[in-house]
């Protein structure tokens, strides 16, 4: 069919962004919404690979989302920008980029699970970013008698806020909505009650429908949905609905919320940017004002080309329309103003206001989290980034092809854009293309993307770990190099010292030569010399660091005395000089925060000791949730993300980040330097 899209005041424009454990249902929920909508002629599976979300072949050899998709809808008058995320708890750099674009969030939950660690995270996630939240537990005809429990655990779980709009009936074949309704048969509890559970929890939110309610008053319609509103956009309510995406069961009183009691961008809570002075500014949603856009995500496709996603804040948009990004004061043509169903890029019909999503096409000024502005309408506004994990795992990865190297590089550049959960550096110590994601499902993904996207074939290993070596004792060294060939020769002679510093200090070089006995423009020659020796160092070929070496006197030669000769004696005395000052071996250690339920505490901290971890403290967090606070050698983490998987049932998640480096215990530097010593006479081999 024929897609259209047409333009839509701020106030009938609903964002709403699907959010859930994967599993849920949300894709599902999205086709469902289309087909009542009727912005699609038949309900797509996951089964069959054919829903209008998961158009990408990661997505569909999956059977689950692996990015972020957009797509509208119109219904009564409104219209529906609806964003379905990814529901793997490594994939959530995708899900949470979504957050800034939209007004309401539904937290899908699967009935026959209940909460699961991503609806947790994601619930409050959605409120941190200050989006009126909604829960829909989906699937209900696969456990109608189980319902019950499932909203137990959710009140439980979130709090007295969470009401239900309505109830299942006809064993979970049926709803009933309790809002308007005071009286019906439900499959568990009161329609009576839960009528009157909600309207209590939404007058509460407004003065004036409270006073009348407690005076016994009858309410209005439109001032009960207008305190709802209020009530939803402050957090005090969190509506339940009871639905079957797969058979359209409770779809129908979904899109009514939507349409009627959802909040657009005017009465939602206003996006915030923040101003050059590090402050934060509320940026009310008016189309009259100058435009103000922000990119929340873009993608590059080699067949589809480079697209940004935008929320237009303010004013309005359309092919004419010229702006600047950031602080550049580089004009720029908006063209094609599209919008977004799935793989298809309809071009609007028309001016895009205040309020609404939008895409911008092959604009290569735009990138993730950039804003759009009139000139000097917004030059130092910037926008407020949700907090993202930060990548956990790493692979070292090259091309299968020496002809794709460059063309690695920029494939992985678009990944990264795309994902602010994955990033790539080029490792100096190592001499490796380190890529580094949430987790080994997250990594798999990207190298999908990669093949599928690119057509690019790599080779991954583990990450060379980069151990360090350093020095714990004071020693001296001296060489003299003599060399002579029959013409002229080469000659310098070097007596220096060297001494441990303080973890993290690094390297420092001094000279403390007096009356020229190496002449001063030679001294260059033996501190590279001496870096040359701390480059490999002397316990199994690592970069040596935190040591001072002092080169104190020397001897040179009036024909002879040349820059390499003296460079070659800094070197070997370097050299004899460590060997001499008790030599170790230090490993990188990490931080790490560990997320897991109360339950798996236990297992966790087990797991922890085998690593060689200090463990520093357990925090309890909502929702029965523990965080664990510790540090660890990088070097026996190698598999930390499968095991903690495995011991925690899939919900624990983890941080890391680099913090030091400390000396390596006797038992395991002798493994350390075996391998190392094996692997290099490999290395060696395989040059010959």
């Amino acid at each position: 069919m024929t897609i259209k899209a047409a333009s839509y005041r701020p106030e009938d424009i609903r964002n709403v962004v699907l959010l859930g454990h994967g599993g849920a249902g949300k894709t599902t929920l999205a086709e469902a919404i289309l087909h009542r909508c009727g912005a699609i002629t038949r309900m797509g599976s996951v089964d069959d690979e054919n829903t209008t979300s998961d158009f990408e072949p990661e997505a569909r050899s999956h059977h689950y989302s692996t990015n972020s998709s957009l797509l509208f809808a119109t219904y009564k008058g409104r219209e529906i920008n609806l964003i379905d995320t990814p529901g793997h708890p490594e994939l959530i750099g995708m899900t949470l980029s979504a957050l800034p674009a939209v007004e309401t969030a539904i937290i899908v939950v699967n009935a026959m699970n209940g909460i699961e660690f991503n609806t947790r995270r994601l619930f409050h996630a959605a409120g941190e970013a200050g989006l009126a939240r909604m829960i829909v537990v989906n699937k209900i005809d696969q456990k109608p008698g189980g319902l019950a429990a499932v909203l137990s655990e959710l009140v439980s779980a979130f709090g007295p806020r969470v009401h239900c709009m309505n109830l299942p009936t006809k064993n979970g074949t049926d709803v009933i909505d309790c809002f308007d309704q005071e009286a019906g048969d439900a499959d568990f509890g009161s329609v009576a009650d839960v009528h009157r559970e909600m309207l209590e929890s939404t007058v509460e939110a407004d003065d004036e429908a409270l006073e009348k309610y407690l005076a016994g008053e009858a309410l209005d319609v439109p001032a009960l949905r207008r305190a709802f509103i209020k009530a939803m956009v402050a957090g005090q309510v969190v509506p339940v609905l009871f639905a079957s995406a797969k058979s359209e069961v409770g779809v129908d009183d979904l899109l009514h919320i939507l349409a009627e009691e959802a909040p657009s961008p005017v009465s939602g809570r206003a996006r915030r940017l923040r101003k050059g002075d590090a402050s934060v500014a509320e940026i009310p949603c008016d189309p009259d004002k100058p435009l103000l856009a922000h990119c929340f995500k873009v993608t590059s496709d080699p067949q589809l080309g480079r697209m940004a996603m935008i929320r237009v804040l303010q004013g309005k948009i359309d092919g004419s329309t010229s702006f600047v990004v950031n602080a550049d004061k580089k004009k720029i043509k908006a063209g094609h103003v599209l919008k977004i169903e799935g793989r298809d890029h309809p071009e609007l019909e028309a001016v895009a206001f205040a309020g609404d999503i939008i895409a911008l096409g092959r604009i290569e000024d735009l990138h993730a989290d950039t804003i759009l502005h009139t000139p000097d309408a917004g030059d130092d506004l910037r926008a407020v980034r949700p907090a993202y994990p930060k990548p956990m795992l790493s692979l070292a990865m090259e091309s299968k092809s020496r002809n794709d190297d460059a063309k690695l590089g920029v494939a992985l550049g678009a990944l990264s854009e795309e994902d602010p959960t994955f990033n790539f550096a080029h490792d100096d110590t190592t001499h490796e293309l380190i890529v580094n994601g949430i987790g080994d499902v997250h990594l798999g993904v990207m190298l999908e993307r990669l093949a599928n996207r690119y057509r690019l074939e790599v080779k991954t290993k583990p990450p060379t770990i980069a151990y360090k070596e350093t020095i714990t004792g004071r020693a001296e060294g001296h060489h003299r190099h003599k060399k002579q060939t029959g013409g002229a020769g080469q000659f310098g002679e070097v007596y220096l010292r060297i001494e441990p510093l303080q973890r993290g200090e690094g390297f420092q070089f001094a000279s403390e030569v007096v009356g020229g006995a190496i002449p001063t423009h030679f001294i260059p020659a033996v501190e590279k010399g001496v870096m040359d020796a701390m480059a490999a160092g002397v316990v199994a070929g690592y970069p040596v660091q935190d040591v001072r070496v002092v080169v104190y006197d020397g001897k040179t030669h009036a024909v002879d005395g040349k820059e390499v000769a003296f460079r070659t004696a800094g070197k070997i005395a370097t050299r004899e000089a460590m060997a001499k000052a008790r030599p170790a071996l230090l490993e990188p250690i990490v931080s790490l925060e560990i997320t897991a339920p109360e339950q798996y505490m236990g297992a966790v901290t087990a797991d922890l000791k085998q690593c060689r971890a200090r463990v520093f403290g357990i925090d309890t967090l909502p929702g029965g949730i523990s965080s664990v606070r510790a540090q660890a050698p990088l070097g026996e983490l190698g598999d930390f993300g499968g095991r903690l998987r495995g011991s925690t049932g899939g919900h624990g998640t983890f941080v890391m980040e680099p913090a030091a480096y400390d000396f390596v215990p006797k038992p395991q530097e002798q493994k350390i330097i075996a391998d190392r010593a094996s692997k290099l006479a490999a290395q060696k081999t395989e040059d010959d």
